[in-house]
């Protein structure tokens, strides 16, 4: 018997893979914990049109990604902090790079997608990378400087 799986399962394959398994497999454990629906003809041309819209998304939060890209690699973000000779006081983390370029640019991106290994603890200047689509990363350079008494 030949069916869609709605769910990743292990030794099957994963989500919209057409599979064929035994029909007492499918009609007793696949079909009514909804991993699975029967490979009709309707249920096939469903799930290209899904796949098709999964791949126009994907294909938009691309190209979204690229533009950020050419809007955000030509930047230098100024950072003004409390700190000493060299060290700053506490820290810089990735929410404040982010709260600083949406006030510095007006430009608003997720911290969690900016990949910052620890909090950065000195002055200086910083290439930080942020991911906001798998294939297009963007580099952007931070300079922390001590704030002005």
């Amino acid at each position: 018997m030949k069916v869609i799986l709605l769910e990743p399962l292990e030794n099957l394959g994963d989500v919209g893979a057409v599979v064929n398994v035994k029909p007492g497999y499918a009609r007793n454990y696949l079909l009514p914990r909804g991993f699975a629906t029967v490979a009709s003809e309707s249920n096939l041309k469903t799930l290209e049109a899904k796949i098709r819209a999964q791949a126009k998304k994907a294909a938009e939060r691309k190209s979204e990604a690229e533009r950020l890209k050419e809007l955000l690699e030509p930047i230098t973000l100024q950072l003004r902090v409390k700190a000493g000779d060299q060290k700053i006081y506490g820290s810089v983390t990735s929410r404040e790079v982010a709260q600083a370029l949406e006030a510095q640019h007006g430009i608003t991106i997720d911290p969690k997608r900016l990949l910052l290994e620890k909090p950065i603890k000195d002055l200086g200047e910083y290439t930080l990378v942020y991911k906001p689509h798998p294939e297009v990363p963007i580099h952007l350079k931070v300079s922390v400087g001590a704030e002005k008494a």
